[in-house]
């Protein structure tokens, strides 16, 4: 178990994950992504928490900083070739991101 700010944390574990879930501050859901995804097994997973963010991220208007952040962590997922994903839309939303 590790304590403490995971953006200095994660750099520092040299493992290879089968999972990854990562449910943490809204803004840092890219850097989280970005800094799990090389240490993610080849056809390992990632879960996203609250991808949905209470429906904000689907107003046409998005007015909220973390329901922004959300979206764009959306959006970024979306483009990234080297992984394939579904949003489930149980409760707040969970993305299942799997590594090609």
């Amino acid at each position: 178990m590790h304590q403490g700010n995971a953006l200095e944390i994660i750099p520092t574990i040299m493992k290879e994950w089968d999972l990854v879930f990562i449910d943490a501050d809204k803004s840092g859901y890219i850097d989280y992504y970005e800094l799990t995804l090389p240490r993610l097994k080849k056809g390992g997973f990632m879960l996203a928490d609250n991808v949905l963010f209470h429906g904000e991220v689907l107003e046409e208007n998005i007015t909220g900083k973390n329901a922004l952040a959300i979206h764009s962590f959306n959006e970024h997922i979306s483009v990234d070739e080297s992984v394939q994903q579904v949003m489930v839309t149980v409760r707040d939303g969970l993305m299942i991101i799997q590594k090609k």
